[in-house]
């Protein structure tokens, strides 16, 4: 009790670091390696980039894995969230290259060690900051044992992977086309590149025909969109049922500019509904090409080099030009030699970067690949039999999708921050293994790995693997895992691959894909776009809890827009919460102890409410369904606890109350809000926490986060006292708003008969809530001068002295004419083909259910 007495409303800025404290220096998050992993409940965080910062995604997450650890740890069971973060290759080398720059020199300039050693320094400096948002956010992670993937023991671990692999064939190096990102210096792979649609044009250029007849046609017409990338052409194709070109495969032409000779070959490939129905092929240059190029041996040139510059096999003229510079000069070259017949606008997708935002070249490159079909089998299977179940199924579909058409992983990257390749080379030896090879001459191999190939042994590496630890026996599998769906191939698929090939177990029994939160107007989260909403201010601003709550409850299977006002109803909540707490311990019996008192029928109902809440929340959160847990919570403590039970009961808390039922009602109350914090607790931990240690008895635990979760006590449900108060309360709200309408003072006690069976133990509830004053049996013929609508007939009103009857009807008749005007406007707006076509979709969308609400209000009336 002791300070809250002078303590209106909860206060997030002076309670939440004090909470978190109490809770990191309790050792709660930090359990003991004990135990089988089937009986404990593990979750290995995705590690955020070390250069990251608490975003919207991240604090939706963490609500998520927060709510899921905590209720676990409540359930008994030993519980562990791993923390840690990602060493994020491409994107930690730029943040520190960028420094470099801005003191004048670069990476090349300070040589690799030296550059390593300052990346290490800007990790130490930077490193740390989203962890310690984390901690704003409430998260319980296991902060004692943080772990980095580039920690020298988990480095041992992915080494021993990538050595496990080249032995068993699955790692092999090759020229391949790869996505070269001309921003980063670096290949990288398929699921890293962003399809954008953009407009460029599509060129119509005259390779000459050699050979050719009088009659016959003396040029092949290609259509291409890079022209710059003809330069490295190696042949024409068309389709061999292609009857307007069938007859030219097997002929040559001579390539513009360069005055190479190609041949024409069929290939069933080419679209004979596109362009012109011939292809310039480039294998150096296309993915497609590439392809062709290997079913006919074509050789692959590159005119455009790592820099994203021309290189010298592109001829003097255009040497040196960036590409989109030497685009324009060859385009110029066609003119004027007279080789370009057409040109037109085309839209269509162009890959580009989601590291650096550059376009992505395709260049041929000597990479490491890693082969995929064996790995993905048994990863594809453990979903189809439901070893590892995704939610929703709709993503399990996209998994299983992408499993069956995988191709080989470009697994090096030409980056100096990461794990450099266990591969050593003299000469023609190669030699792969966890130590260097004895001998003068050899040279590793500089590429470091892709960031992806490292965080997909997370769930076991962090554990101690290949050790044999405790922590591996303990807490592997982990139980379940929470993810966003755009990185579902990149690191969940391989997260499996992986967890079986090393361990033969999955990594984890559930998968939960959560939604993505957009900015409120519909469009995607973004600083750049003026659209980001920072956590971090929404929790200064609103509290913790009340972001955490918000998050939660506009969470869903599909992408949703961030609802402002449901962060401003969890701050209500807590705030609900807490007075009310305020008020029941400012109240009761000193000498009370919680404990189930059903003595009267509002007892009963909100024991019966209180035990149904347990199960629901239960259910939900076990079930992913956090948005219906979020809101299920607040309907219960906000509507039928705080609003309801309180009020209910206020007069048996009164000093003057007789003695035994104050002592009954106070050990009720205790006993409800004592639950009550236990089930919103994994929602919204700081107050209920903060609650908790001015409620507990001596036998309670000092942490709420460490108390159990409130046992079932089905012999409390009562369905009977559930239906009798439920209709209580509705009668209420009827007569509550019928007073509203009639304009009849606050105080005042109307006189009425109640026409209705079903409040035989209600009936004073019902007077007192709603400021009646039940007629005897003198007055139970008296006429009724009005009547109010109740769940099983009516309370009929005897005495209106002072009162406007007419003001109802008149308030109802003028909504109903207000609302009226506003459907008609909503409905010529959307009768407006103009406006549907050119509005944006989210904005349409918002006034059709705009008008779908009016319609709902008015029928209302």
């Amino acid at each position: 009790m002791a300070g809250l007495e002078s303590r209106t409303r909860f206060e997030p800025s002076e309670v939440e670091p004090r909470i978190i404290e109490r809770w990191l220096s309790s050792g709660l998050f930090s359990p003991e390696a004990a135990g089988p992993a089937a009986e404990n409940y593990s979750v290995a965080i995705p590690p955020p980039n070390v250069t990251g910062a608490l975003h919207m995604g991240h604090a939706l997450n963490g609500a998520i894995q927060d709510a899921l650890v905590r209720y676990h740890r409540m359930l008994g069971r030993r519980t562990r969230w791993t923390l840690g973060t990602d060493h994020a290759g491409i994107a930690t080398q730029t943040q520190v290259e960028k420094s470099l720059v801005q003191e004048g020199t670069s990476r090349e300039e300070l040589g690799r060690e030296a550059f390593v050693q300052r990346v290490w320094a800007w990790r130490e400096r930077y490193g740390g900051t989203i962890v310690e948002q984390f901690k704003r956010l409430g998260a319980s992670c296991d902060y004692q044992h943080e772990r980095f993937t580039l920690d020298e023991d988990y480095a041992q671990a992915v080494a021993r992977v990538f050595v496990d692999l080249y032995h068993a064939g699955l790692i092999y190096r090759d020229h391949y086309l790869v996505n070269w990102d001309p921003g980063s210096g670096s290949a990288i792979s398929d699921l890293e590149v962003a399809d954008r649609e953009v407009t460029d044009t599509l060129y119509d250029v005259a390779y000459p025909l050699i050979g050719a007849a009088p009659d016959e046609a003396q040029e092949v017409i290609v259509a291409t969109v890079r022209p710059e990338t003809m330069l490295a052409d190696t042949a024409v194709a068309v389709n061999p049922l292609d009857e307007r070109h069938a007859h030219l495969i097997g002929r040559r032409v001579r390539l513009p500019l360069v005055n190479r000779e190609l041949p024409i070959i069929g290939d069933e490939y080419v679209k004979a509904d596109f362009g012109t129905g011939a292809l310039k092929v480039t294998p150096g240059h296309d993915p497609n090409d590439f392809e062709i190029g290997r079913r006919h041996d074509l050789n692959q040139l590159s005119v455009i080099g790592e820099d994203g510059r021309m290189t010298d096999l592109a001829g003097p003229r255009f040497t040196g030009l960036e590409v989109s510079e030497a685009q324009v000069a060859v385009v110029q070259a066609l003119r004027e030699q007279g080789y370009l017949r057409a040109e037109r606008p085309y839209t269509h997708t162009v890959p580009y970067s989601h590291r650096s935002g550059r376009r992505i070249e395709p260049l041929v490159s000597l990479q490491w690949f890693m082969r995929m079909d064996e790995l993905a089998a048994p990863a594809a299977e453990a979903v189809r039999s439901a070893t590892v179940r995704i939610h929703p199924a709709s993503q399990a579909r996209r998994y299983l999708q992408w499993l069956e058409e995988i191709r080989p992983w470009c697994i090096s990257r030409q980056l100096w921050w990461g794990h450099q390749l266990p591969v050593w080379y003299r000469g023609q030896e190669t030699h792969v293994a966890l130590t260097p090879p004895e001998g003068d001459g050899w040279r590793r191999d500089e590429d470091v790995l892709d960031t992806w190939f490292s965080s997909a042994l997370w769930p076991f590496a962090t554990l101690g693997w290949p050790q044999t630890t405790p922590e591996l026996d303990a807490f592997y599998p982990t139980s379940v895992l929470s993810t966003a769906r755009d990185i579902l191939f990149l690191w969940v698929a391989r997260m499996v691959m992986m967890g079986l090939r090393f361990t033969g177990e999955v990594p984890f029994s559930d998968v939960y894909v959560h939604s993505v939160i957009q900015a409120p107007d519909g469009r995607r989260m973004s600083k750049s776009l003026g659209t980001g909403i920072d956590p971090l201010d929404e929790i200064d601003r609103h509290g913790a809890d009340a972001v955490r709550f918000g998050l939660l409850a506009m969470s869903s299977s599909q992408d949703v827009r961030y609802s402002p006002e449901k962060v401003q109803q969890g701050q209500g909540l807590a705030n609900k919460l807490f007075n009310a707490s305020r008020f029941v311990l400012m109240h009761v019996d000193p000498a009370a102890r919680a404990a189930p008192a059903p003595e009267t029928i509002e007892d009963r109902w909100i024991l019966s409410r209180l035990e149904r809440a347990k199960q629901q929340t239960a259910e939900r959160l076990e079930g992913y369904d956090f948005s219906h847990a979020a809101l299920g919570l607040y309907d219960f403590v906000f509507g039928e606890l705080c609003d309801w039970y309180l009020e209910l009961v206020k007069p048996r808390l009164e000093p003057a109350a007789d003695a035994e039922a104050r002592a009954s009602v106070s050990a009720n109350l205790l006993h409800v809000l004592s639950e009550t914090l236990a089930l919103a607790h994994p929602v919204i931990p700081f107050v209920t926490e903060e609650i908790h240690a001015h409620l507990r008895s001596a036998s309670d635990p000092e942490l709420l986060a460490g108390a159990r979760w409130p046992a079932a006590h089905p012999e409390l449900l009562d369905e009977p006292s559930e239906r009798a108060v439920a209709r209580a309360i509705e009668a209420v709200q009827a007569v509550r708003g019928w007073r509203d309408s009639v304009g009849c003072a606050p105080r005042l006690e109307v006189p009425v008969r109640l026409e209705a069976p079903g409040y035989e133990q209600t009936g004073g509830l019902l007077a007192r809530m709603a400021r009646l004053r039940l007629a005897g049996e003198e007055q139970a013929s008296a006429p009724a001068v009005a009547t109010v609508a109740v769940p099983g007939g009516s309370v009929a009103v005897l005495d209106v002295s002072g009162l406007d009857l007419g003001a109802a009807q008149r308030r109802v008749q003028e909504s109903a004419r207000r609302l009226r005007s506003e459907i008609a406007r909503a409905e010529g707006k959307l009768a407006n083909a103009g406006f549907v076509a050119k509005a944006p979709p989210a904005v349409v969308e918002a006034e059709r259910a705009k008008l779908a609400a009016l319609r709902a209000e008015l029928e209302a009336l």
